[in-house]
């Protein structure tokens, strides 16, 4: 290769350098400068649940550590659907953001051929915030003092109980333990956790599977009875309460969750800035500490551990709709 040949590959070579680096230059400026306006959660369930709940406490602490302030922005429908379909049509830039609920964003892709987004290809994963247990409650009129009576008792009265459900999770749980227990129940389905609990204290339906946001204030106060908790572990919340795993459900365990998503195209340097935040709100302090006191699991993770995780309930829950048969509320 001759002295001009090599001087013109050096060049070339150099302006591609330069140009690589100007391009990364703006992104990371971005990330420098971010946030310079407040920033939206969309949370896509009502004011109430414990999606609501989780956002609201994490959202003070998660402003002060961003240097903004986060609007919340409830956008119920569909059983998250509708929320999650907002954001995913909303701007890249960061600040719109929204939480990733278990039922809208793993369970639902296994009940609907026509789901209105993607979570895999329209979001970037941003960090989980919580795990959760879920409580199984019953109206009081129920003539039933434990899980076995209850069992019994619509066994013998097959079709003639309601179950509720606020989100997809909570429906195709309820689906999976009934099947197992071989009992009829009619489905009834609701906009959220806090409507679903608000229809079980009016004895429109006689039980559901609930977070503790809605169900732990209403057992303390006598209102709704708790048969068991879906996880392995028995709830710090209401320790005197089994696991279905105890009461002869071996294995039995579901867990719910909440994290946070942005729309694709969200720039990575942002993503990080975000999630730094968040995992400091979940490591310690106040927010951290009343989660727990609601029964919440802080759960720290980067956006690669959450995209991981994400995928990995994607794909068990496509297992279990199929092996139930479990159809999508109308």
């Amino acid at each position: 290769m001759n002295t001009s040949i090599r001087a013109l590959v050096a060049a070339a070579l150099c302006s591609l350098t330069i140009v690589a680096v100007g391009a990364a230059v703006p992104s990371a400026l971005a990330a420098d400068n971010f946030p310079q306006k407040p920033i939206r959660i969309i949370v896509p369930f009502p004011p109430g649940g414990g999606t609501d709940f989780v956002t609201r406490v994490i959202a003070p602490p998660l402003g002060e550590a961003l240097g903004t302030q986060i609007i919340i922005d409830n956008r119920g429908g569909a059983q998250g659907i509708v929320g999650t379909q907002i954001g995913a049509k909303s701007g890249n830039d960061g600040y719109t953001l929204v939480i990733a609920e278990i039922g809208a964003t793993a369970v639902a892709p296994a009940m609907n051929d026509k789901l209105p987004f993607d979570a895999m290809k329209d979001f970037v994963p941003v960090g989980m915030l919580v795990e959760q247990p879920y409580l199984m409650s019953i109206h009081p009129s129920v003539p039933a003092n434990n899980l076995a009576e209850f069992v019994k008792l619509v066994q013998a009265n097959p079709g003639k109980f309601n179950f509720g459900s606020g989100n997809a999770t909570a429906h195709v749980a309820q689906e999976v333990f009934y099947s197992t227990a071989k009992i009829q129940l009619t489905h009834i389905p609701y906009r959220g956790s806090g409507p679903a609990m608000a229809a079980l204290l009016g004895n429109e339906v006689q039980v559901i599977f609930s977070g503790p946001t809605a169900a732990l204030p209403q057992i303390k106060a006598g209102k709704v009875r708790p048969l068991g908790v879906t996880t392995l572990k028995r709830s710090a919340e209401v320790p005197d309460v089994p696991t279905l795993n105890e009461l002869g459900f071996k294995g039995f365990e579901i867990r719910g969750w909440y994290g946070l998503m942005a729309p694709a195209g969200t720039p990575r340097p942002i993503v990080n800035r975000i999630n730094a935040a968040v995992n400091k709100v979940l490591s310690g302090g106040p927010a951290a500490q009343t989660l727990r006191d609601r029964g919440f699991d802080p759960t720290p993770m980067s956006p690669d551990e959450f995209g991981k995780y994400l995928r990995a309930e994607v794909a068990r829950w496509a297992k279990a709709v199929r092996q139930y048969n479990v159809k999508a509320a109308d």
